[in-house]
Formats: C-alpha cells, sequence, structure tokens
C-alpha cells in the first residue's frame, strides 16, 4: 500500500528520523537522500541527522539560512510516503531472501522519481492563481525490517518511509518554495498500483517465485494466507481497535496506529528475532519455510507470461468494472485498476497505450484528466437523440381536457402540471417534483385524465420497494419494476400503444433507460419519467443522463415545487435544501434546536431513546445512516432499549444473514474476487443452475460459473440475532415458504417469532423459510433504501465516522422523510454541515466531454425564474471527444 501522512511538528520529525530510532540492532537500515532537489542541495548518499534537522527547520543545510519564505509554527514540515510489500513477501525476506530487499528499494526509488516528476508549487504572483510543475523534491528513504512490536515483539514486515520536505526550487522565480501536495495525495491509489505492479513484476520474473492474487491485493504464492495472518498481529490489533472505535477510513487508521504502538525494541538483532519468529512456526510451516528457494520457478513466476494480451485484458477488465456504476471517472482510477487486477502479469508502462487502443476518451476538468468511452457516450447519446426526435411527434394524449367541478380541489400547480401532460405532443415526458410536493396525487390524477383520453396508463419504478412497495400502496396495483417490464414478454403485449410511466426515475441507469427507450420505440408507447433528478440520489449504476434530456434535447420538465409534506419552518427548511441551498436549510434545522451535537458515546443510546419513546406514543419513525456501520452499532442500541421496555423479547435466535458484497459484473467474474466461503445465489436460470440455486465457494471457482457471472449475485454468509417483537427488512425479494405471497426487497415486517424448525414467521402469519438469508434489522436504513418512504419522524444518525459517505442529496433524502420533525444527531455540528453541501451527483459522458452550454444556462435560468414552462433550445455539442493518451 501507499500512505501519505502529513507531518506538522519539526520536532516529531526529527524525534522519528533520528539515528536512535532507525539504526539500532540492524532492524532497520540507515536512510538514503533522494530527489533532484536534495543534489541541488549538496545532499547525496546517507542520511544525516544534522541536515535532516535542519530541513525539518526548514534550513538550508548549506548556509543555515531559511529555504522557503515562510516558517509558521503550524507549517507543515512534509509528508511521510509510506510503502509496504505483502506479509509474505516480508516473511520470505525476513527467513533470509536478501535480494527481496533489493527489488524492493529499487522498486520504491522508482516510484518516487515518478511522484518527483509531478511535484508543484502554488505560483500567486502577478494576479496569477495556478500551479506550476517543478519536478524537484528532497526526501530521506528509510527501509524498516520489522514492524512495532506486540508484547515486546515484533512481526517481519518490509516497508519504507519516504519522508518529502515541503520544498521544491522553483525553476521559473529560481527559489525554493513550499511544495503542492495536493494532487499527488489525490492520486497515491495511482502511484501505489504502479509501485505494486513494478515490485510484483519483478519478485516473479527476476526471482522466480509464483503469484496469487486476492481482489486487488497480490502476495507470492508459497505462503499460505493462515500462515501470514500469524504473523500480522500489529495489523489485526489495529484493525480490531478501529472496529470497536467505528474507524472505516485509512487515514484515521493512521492515526489510530501512531498512538497505539508500542517502542521499538532496540536490544534484539536481527538474528535473534529470526529465530524468535521461527520458534512460533508449526514444523509443517517451518519444513515449508525452510523448502522456499528449492519451491521457486527457474525460469520465472507465473506459468502464464507477461505480454500485451495480458495488458489488454486487464484494461477490459478494468473497463468494465469502472463504468458499470460510472460513465466518467478519472483516468488514473482506470489505469490503477488494469494494474491491480494484471500485477505481476503487465508493465506498469503500457496500460495507458493500451486504453488509448481500446477506445477510452479522456478530456481534462480542472486540472484532472477525466474518462469515458465511446460506448458509454454513445449510449447517452443514443437516448438523447430519441428524445429529441420524439418532441412534437404524436398527438396529445388527451388535449380536451379541461379544469372541472371534479378536479377544481387541486392546487393551479398541479392542474397547470396536469394541462401539460395531458396537452404535450411529446412522445417522452419529464415531470420534476422534489420531496413532499404531492407527486402522488397529481400522478393519481393524471392517470385519469390520461385515460379520459382513450390510453391506459402502466406504472413502473426502478426499485421493488418503489414499485411493488410504495405505487402499490399508493394505488397503483399493478406497478412493478422497469426490470419487468423489459424481460415480460407478456406485460409487452398489454403495454403496446399505451403509456409507460416511471416514478423516481433518477433511479435509472443509462443502460436501462436506452433499453426502456429502445422498449417504447418499438410497442408505439408513451413515456412519462416522473422523480426528483436534481436533489435526491441517482442511479446505482451508471445514470444521472435525466438531466442530459432537457439541456442536450431540449425536453423541458414540467416541475411541481410547492410543498404539501411538511409545513412551517421546518417546510421552509426543506425547501431552501429542495432550491440547492444546504447550508441555509441546515441553518433552519439548527435553528429550531433538531440538529443536535453529542459526545459519541452516548449518541446511539440518545438515538434509541428517542425512537423508542416515539413508537411507543403511536408515532411513525425512521431511523437513517449513511453507512452500514453506523447503521450496525444504532440498531443494537435501539434493540437494547426495546427490550429494557418489553417491546422486543430475549428469546434471541441467530437466523442466516447474506449479506451482499455488492461487487461489479467483472469483479464476479473475476475467481480472485470470490472469497472463502462466499455464496453465489443465482438469479437466473443458468447452465447447470437454476434461479435460486446457491453455490458456496470452497478452493478455486469453476471457470463454467465465472462465465456466466450475470447471472449470480456474491454474498458473506453471517448470522442475524431475531427475536419476537423485532422489524425486519427484506435485503433480496423471493416467496414465502408456502410460496403463496412475494417478498419485496425493501420490505418492512415485525417478527413474531422464529419456530422450532428455525423459519421466520411475522406477526402477519407468513412463513420464511430458515435458509433464506436475505434479512436484516428493519430499525435503521440508509438514505438509498429511504428515498420515496414518508413517516412522522425521521432520525438521522451522522457522526464523523459517516462523514465520507455524506452529500447534499443523502442529507436532503433523509431530512425529507419526515410529516412533522427531522432531528439529526452528529458529533460535529461544524464539519457536517461542511460536508453535506458536496454533491455525489453522477457525472454523465456528455457532459464531460461536450462541456457546459451557455444558452441552456441562461435559458434555466429565464425559466426557474419565471417558473413557466417553454421549449428548450436543442443543444449542438461543440467539443469533439478527444481519445486517451
Amino acid at each position: 500500500m501507499l500512505r501519505i501522512v502529513q507531518n506538522r511538528s519539526a520536532a516529531s520529525a526529527k524525534s522519528y528520523y533520528s539515528h536512535a530510532e532507525y539504526y539500532g540492532e540492524s532492524q532497520e537500515m540507515p536512510g538514503r537522500w533522494g530527489g533532484k532537489a536534495a543534489k541541488l542541495l549538496g545532499l547525496e548518499g546517507t542520511v544525516d541527522q544534522p541536515s535532516f534537522d535542519m530541513l525539518c527547520d526548514n534550513l538550508d543545510p548549506r548556509t543555515g539560512d531559511p529555504l522557503t519564505a515562510r516558517t509558521n509554527h503550524d507549517r507543515t514540515v512534509g509528508y511521510d510516503f509510506n510503502f509496504h510489500v505483502p506479509k509474505g513477501l516480508s516473511l520470505a525476506y525476513a527467513f533470509g531472501d536478501e535480494r527481496i530487499g533489493r527489488v524492493f528499494e529499487e522498486s520504491v526509488e522508482a516510484t518516487m522519481r515518478e511522484i518527483e516528476q509531478e511535484s508543484k508549487t502554488r505560483v500567486r504572483t502577478s494576479g496569477k492563481q495556478e500551479d506550476r510543475v517543478t519536478g524537484n523534491l528532497v526526501w530521506g528513504t528509510f527501509v524498516h525490517k520489522t514492524a512495532r512490536p506486540i508484547e515486546g515483539e515484533p512481526d517481519p514486515h518490509l516497508h519504507a518511509h519516504c519522508f518529502v520536505f515541503n520544498a521544491t526550487l522553483d525553476p521559473v522565480e529560481n527559489r525554493f518554495k513550499a511544495a503542492q501536495f495536493r494532487d499527488l495525495k489525490r492520486d497515491a491509489g495511482y502511484f501505489e498500483a504502479r509501485f505494486h505492479a513494478r515490485l510484483a513484476r519483478r519478485v516473479k520474473d527476476e526471482l522466480g517465485y509464483d503469484l496469487r492474487r486476492t481482489g486487488r491485493q497480490w502476495d507470492i504464492a508459497a505462503i499460505p494466507a493462515e500462515l501470514a495472518k500469524k504473523f500480522s498481529r500489529r495489523t489485526a490489533q489495529i484493525e480490531d481497535l478501529a472496529q470497536e472505535r467505528g474507524i472505516t477510513s485509512a487515514d484515521q487508521k493512521s492515526e489510530l496506529a501512531a498512538v497505539t504502538r508500542e517502542s521499538k525494541t532496540k536490544h534484539q538483532t536481527v538474528d535473534e528475532l529470526r529465530q524468535s519468529w521461527r520458534a512460533r512456526l508449526t514444523d509443517e510451516e517451518a519444513q515449508l519455510i525452510d523448502a522456499l528457494p528449492s519451491t521457486l520457478q527457474p525460469d520465472g513466476g507465473s506459468a502464464v507470461d507477461a505480454g500485451p494480451a495480458n495488458t489488454a485484458a486487464a484494461v477490459r477488465q478494468a473497463i468494465h468494472h469502472c463504468f458499470e456504476r460510472d460513465a466518467v471517472v478519472p483516468e488514473r482510477k482506470l489505469l490503477a485498476e488494469a494494474l491491480r487486477v494484471g500485477v505481476g502479469q503487465i508493465d506498469a508502462d503500457d496500460v495507458e497505450q493500451e486504453a488509448f487502443r481500446q477506445h477510452v476518451l479522456a478530456r481534462e476538468i480542472d486540472g484532472r484528466r477525466m474518462a469515458t468511452t465511446a460506448e458509454v457516450l454513445a449510449e447517452e447519446q443514443a437516448v438523447i437523440d430519441y428524445a429529441r426526435r420524439c418532441r412534437g411527434a404524436v398527438r396529445p394524449l388527451n388535449d380536451a381536457w379541461q379544469v372541472s367541478e371534479e378536479n377544481a380541489w387541486l392546487s393551479d400547480e398541479q392542474r397547470s402540471a396536469i394541462r401539460q401532460l395531458a396537452h404535450s405532443p411529446d412522445r417522452v415526458q419529464l415531470l420534476l417534483g422534489g420531496a413532499g410536493v404531492g407527486k402522488t396525487t397529481l400522478m393519481t390524477e393524471a392517470v385519469r385524465a390520461i385515460n379520459d383520453g382513450g390510453r391506459q396508463v402502466f406504472t413502473f419504478a426502478p426499485s421493488a420497494e418503489a414499485s411493488r412497495g410504495v405505487l402499490r400502496s399508493e394505488g397503483f396495483e399493478t406497478a412493478t419494476t422497469v426490470a419487468e417490464l423489459l424481460l415480460n414478454e407478456k406485460l409487452h403485449d398489454q403495454v403496446r400503444g399505451q403509456v409507460l410511466w416511471v416514478d423516481e426515475a433518477g433511479l435509472l441507469g443509462s443502460r436501462q433507460l436506452k433499453r426502456l427507450f429502445d422498449l417504447a420505440d418499438g410497442l408505439d408507447c408513451r413515456v412519462i419519467l416522473s422523480g426528483d433528478w436534481k436533489r435526491q440520489h441517482g442511479s446505482v449504476e451508471r445514470g444521472g443522463v435525466l438531466p442530459l434530456l432537457d439541456r442536450y434535447a431540449g425536453v423541458t420538465p414540467i416541475e411541481v415545487r410547492t410543498i404539501r409534506r411538511q409545513e412551517g419552518a421546518y417546510k421552509a427548511a426543506i425547501a431552501a435544501m429542495s432550491a440547492g441551498d444546504l447550508a441555509s436549510g441546515f441553518d433552519q434545522l439548527d435553528k429550531l434546536g433538531w440538529v443536535r451535537e453529542l459526545d459519541p458515546k452516548s449518541m446511539d443510546q440518545q438515538i434509541a431513546a428517542d425512537y423508542a419513546e416515539l413508537t411507543k406514543a403511536g408515532k411513525s419513525a425512521l431511523v437513517v445512516s449513511p453507512t452500514h456501520r453506523q447503521a450496525a452499532h444504532v440498531t443494537a442500541a435501539i434493540r437494547a432499549r426495546l427490550r429494557e421496555q418489553g417491546a422486543l423479547k430475549s428469546d434471541d435466535r441467530e437466523l442466516l444473514k447474506l449479506e451482499p458484497l455488492h461487487l461489479t459484473e467483472a469483479e464476479k467474474s473475476d475467481p480472485a474476487f470470490l472469497e472463502e466461503g462466499a455464496v453465489l445465489v443465482f438469479h437466473q436460470n443458468a447452465r447447470g443452475y437454476q434461479k435460486g440455486d446457491r453455490v458456496v465457494v470452497h478452493g478455486s471457482v469453476d471457470p463454467e460459473i465465472t462465465s456466466q457471472s450475470s447471472r449470480y449475485s456474491v454474498y458473506r454468509a453471517s448470522s442475524l440475532p431475531v427475536a419476537s417483537g423485532d422489524q425486519i427488512r427484506l435485503t433480496a425479494g423471493g416467496r414465502t415458504k408456502d410460496g403463496e405471497h412475494r417478498l419485496n426487497n425493501g420490505a418492512t415486517f415485525e417478527v413474531a417469532g422464529v419456530l422450532p424448525s428455525g423459519d421466520l414467521k411475522l406477526a402477519n402469519g407468513w412463513i420464511i423459510d430458515r435458509s433464506f438469508g436475505h434479512l436484516a434489522h428493519g430499525y435503521v436504513t440508509t438514505s438509498h433504501a429511504s428515498q420515496g418512504r414518508t413517516v412522522d419522524h425521521v432520525l438521522i444518525a451522522e457522526s464523523a465516522e459517516s462523514f465520507p459517505a455524506a452529500s447534499s442529496e443523502q442529507f436532503y433524502v433523509s431530512a425529507s422523510r419526515g410529516r412533522r420533525s427531522v432531528r439529526i444527531y452528529t458529533d460535529d455540528k461544524a464539519e457536517l454541515r461542511d460536508v453535506v453541501q458536496a454533491s455525489s451527483a453522477n457525472t454523465t459522458a456528455s457532459e464531460v466531454m461536450f462541456g457546459p452550454d451557455p444558452h441552456y444556462d441562461r435559458h434555466r435560468k429565464q425559466r426557474e425564474a419565471s417558473h413557466t414552462p417553454s421549449l428548450a433550445p436543442v443543444v449542438t455539442p461543440t467539443h469533439e471527444p478527444t481519445y486517451a493518451r
């Protein structure tokens, strides 16, 4: 891995990189200077303490004068670039293969030189606000052989710290200035992938080791995973503590490691440590270690030689993976993925040209190259072209519809929306409405108007909960999923020539929308797409294309803005968020006293107490959290509180729980991602398997299975404690044990109890087979799963551990679920206010390749100011996409 850790303390830097810390008893090796700037400062060879200390104090080691212009007390001294090798490789090195140390150091040095080439400094002179490439840095590289000790004894752990000082020579101004590390930190994953591609290739080709890959990690095949784990006590210690404290980010784990580490032991030599390590081996493990050199391939490692075919396959898989859920990704994210899946088989310098050959498109946006593919762009253009052709192409659905006594109770806004839907000559129409604006009422009356015009309306939604759950509960009895519409040929006969209304259409991916349009075109159907794709969550798959129909095809959305779900100050806060002003909406909720800053230790208990109080009073309540991890410990607190009140029995039984791993198609087809014990559940018939069949992974996976990856999903088996009175949520669809009732993904039920057979009995009398597995507690949900739901009170658990998953869409969806109130619980109110203002909306290939259009933006602002619909101009792209380098 490659971690980049900022250091703001000169004293800390001096202490951490002192002779006493790093040269004791041969556990570490003397540091060596690196970088072009080091040579400019007269620093070469072994790191000397006086020069290192002077650089920590921002002094020129040649003269003692200040090196850069500013030396603030809290200045960034530098950044620690940490390079680590796989544990098995560390063990092979620790037990005698000294060659590994050489290729490791050379791989680190080569990667640091690549990083140095992209070093920059800020330019703030003559009115400029830009970054300038300098191409020079100064660092000290310190190679370590062991990890921090556990109970006085370290484990083998080959790694290097490259401490890069915050100084670079500006070649234009000819002076040393502070470096700009932001872009280097941003691209750490890319440089990490290049380091590992380089190291693994040399370990395989030069040293003769065979390699194995587990997901995006690799190691030498000769060391079993269990043996490597035995010598990873420090990692296990940090992971256990992180889990206990709810820490998930790599940066936070690094901080945790720093504050929990034991002092290095200086009294043991490497030979003494090696004897101690051997004592921890079983006889079988000792024999494996002793036989290690004889297990190596004489002419290189893996039987599959590196070459163009492997590079092409790695890039192809990376494209497949990256563009399943995103239409646009940073180019370096794509390249890093190719390097990881092809580790040991491809050269780090070959992937860019191969991406070009496979028609990856790239364009620089705000100083960063963003990538898409010709296929993704063509898919979006097909959607745009169809919508454009559909403008003014058909007769209105009911041009005789007028306001009457029967619909006079509707608001002016609702009547205007229905009139536009009924009178429009467009085959594709968009209905845009924020959360709580009364779309259901509008939809019901619009369907009646369309029916009166002689057409039948069939209703759909992207998810089972939104269609068979929400829509059916609101009176649309035949509502089903878009996926079923696309696959069910009998349904095609029914909808021919009629109207397809898709609610929550913002959740449609671009591929699914294209298929919907193709179907509508072939069956002569009209299409109405309704939802809120501006503020709410978009598709899990690559999507975000609905705004393109407005921007590029001129299909102007019919907008409904008046909020009806909330009232008073709560309504005003949600209205501000709906208009895009998250900060104002947050402040209004805070003014109401609904944003509570609590100590993390008491937060879960407070949420549990409030939830229990509301439900006991007969109010509907929903707890929302951005992450599953936080949801888990809030759920535990709620169940404990309900048990105290007697609402939940103490008769817990452990039921099978299948946790979805959410692998992409590319990952599912790659055996390296199918971990031991994983459960493959077929959701479609396949060669040799029926829908519903399950395969548990043990050892290698039959290629016949992975070749059919689109027909199964992958889960991790665990257990779920369930008691009488519990609320459970279904995480996949199915049927009850007797086959009489459909179980919809996302539906929530009360538990009557667990039968002696292990089957689950629901309060409504339904029985779910004990092997069903697609279960979770139903007290806390993510904002994605909550979209479309309405309750009296919503409680948002959003501590700092969830901030990485926070966004404007997440916060708006969560806060707008309630009728009466929303309560936000956090341990950092100011930081939460900042993080919820950032959007997580998907970027489309068309927007990146063709750029914004000023005519559209002017038209949109005029339309929003007047709130009157009009025909938007059809935009013709003016930018030609460019292929990747």
